[in-house]
Order: C-alpha cells, then structure tokens, then sequence
C-alpha cells in the first residue's frame, strides 16, 4: 500500500494490513480514569492510531484535578497543570502526540446515577471500554455494564510494585466480579488518603497515620545514633525520600524537640 511511505503507522501496518487499521481508526472507545494507568493507555492509544480516523472517538471520564503528588507517575500532566482537570489535560496532551485523536473530555462519575449520559445508546455506539480505576464499585459497576451490552472490557490496577491486566470478553471469558482475586488484603494508598469508602480503610488509614507520627520519626532518631552507616545509606536513596527522612530527623532532635513531660504528652 501507497501509505507505507509516508504513514506514522507503518510498523503497524505492515504487520496487521492497511484494513486494520483503519479500523482501529474508526474505533469508538470508553476510557474510565485519567490517573497513571489512563495517561499509559491514552498515550498508547494515540500513538497506535486508535480512534484516529473517521468517525472513531475515545471518550475520557475522570472526576478528579491534577496534584502534585501525581506528577511522578502521572506522565502526561506537568507542574503547570496542577489543579487542572485529569481528564482535559490528558484529553489534550492526547492531542498533541496525534492531532488526529478525537479525545472527549468528562468529569463525569460512572454510575447508575450518570445513566442519563452513559445510557444505552451510548454504550451500544461503544466498540469497547478501558477501565483505569482504583474504585471497586466502579469496576463492577462497568464490568455488568459490558456484559448487559456485550462489549469487551479492558481492566487494569496497580498496587505498589504490582500490576495485572485482564481482558473481558461477554459469554467469552471470566468476568471480573468472578476472576478478581481476594488473596490480597492491602489497599491503593489513593483510596486509603482521597476516597475511603469502609471502615478497613478507615482503619488502615488511622494505623498508617499512627506509624507516621510516632513510630517511623522514633527509628529513624535511633538509626541514627546507633548505625554508622545510616546516613551514607540513607543519601543512597532516591532524593524525595531522604530528603523527608533528613528533615524527620532534623525536626525531632531540633525544631520540634521536647523539653519538657509536657511537650511529651500534649
């Protein structure tokens, strides 16, 4: 094919066919997040070409704005973005790799309450649907969503080091209410600090906040005095995170030392 030459998708095309895509062209597309696992698939999603053709669109949905905290992982937001909309400044920097990318920006929650917009017929114009959350409701909210209109879901998390993705496909595969795996009881550290909704998170929440006042200062203050090396391993690690360690040490032996029961108890 002539558009070999002079395409941005020839990798793919020479290995899929030119009828490939110009279907994924045409694709019309769900995307439920806009945090760290919805910039990859956005970014991924321009650059394969998806929704880059006539008549293809990707929709984006994400209620929260842009923090600073997010800037490490969340690739497509910049420092000049904080405070800004997830779903717009993402929808935007989707642009920008592929101006070709028709990207819809919503700050809307996916739930039986937003049915009025994510209504029948737009999930039955849907080719299918990429899930991005760390919300559980949300993911078995959707997961029934694409079963009732038999569409395919992408679902995808992450937890601290670990990752999975599983693909969905109706009356095909498991669906994620029966395939979600149990055997792992800790929580996202976002639902614990933004969007706690049990009383487990609650009290993970309180327990991390104990550890943080009163037992991490205290270790790192006898780790000092007692291991010679602590400091050398310490400057080791990544800046952020000495750098708060340093200031937690600094701030109990100094600024913030008690000097009296008082100070100890109050």
């Amino acid at each position: 094919h002539d558009a070999l030459t002079i395409c941005r998708y020839d990798g793919q095309i020479a290995v899929f066919g030119f009828d490939f895509q110009e279907r994924l062209g045409k694709q019309n597309y769900f995307l439920v997040g806009a945090g760290a696992i919805g910039c990859e698939l956005l970014k991924n999603f321009a650059l394969m070409g998806l929704a880059a053709g006539k008549g293809g669109s990707i929709t984006v949905t994400d209620m929260d704005s842009i923090e600073k905290s997010n800037l490490n992982r969340q690739f497509l937001f910049r420092a000049c973005d904080v405070s800004k909309m997830k779903s717009e400044t993402a929808a935007r920097a989707t642009r920008k790799m592929n101006p070709n990318c028709n990207v819809m920006a919503h700050q809307n929650r996916v739930a039986p309450e937003t049915e009025n917009v994510y209504s029948e017929d737009f999930f039955q114009s849907l080719d299918g649907v990429a899930l991005a959350v760390d919300n559980f409701e949300a993911r078995m909210y959707l997961d029934r969503r694409c079963i009732a209109f038999c569409k395919p879901l992408l679902e995808s998390g992450t937890l601290g080091t670990k990752g999975h993705t599983q693909v969905i496909v109706p009356f095909l595969t498991k669906t994620y209410g029966i395939a979600r795996d149990n055997s792992d009881a800790a929580f996202p550290m976002c639902t614990l600090k933004h969007f706690p909704y049990s009383i487990e998170h609650t009290l993970q929440w309180a327990r991390d906040e104990f550890e943080g006042l009163f037992k991490q200062p205290a270790e790192s203050v006898n780790q000092y005095f007692q291991d010679p090396s602590f400091l050398e391993r310490i400057l080791q690690q990544p800046n952020a995170q000495s750098l708060e360690i340093l200031e937690s040490i600094y701030s109990n032996l100094e600024t913030e030392k008690p000097e009296s029961w008082q100070d100890c108890v109050a």
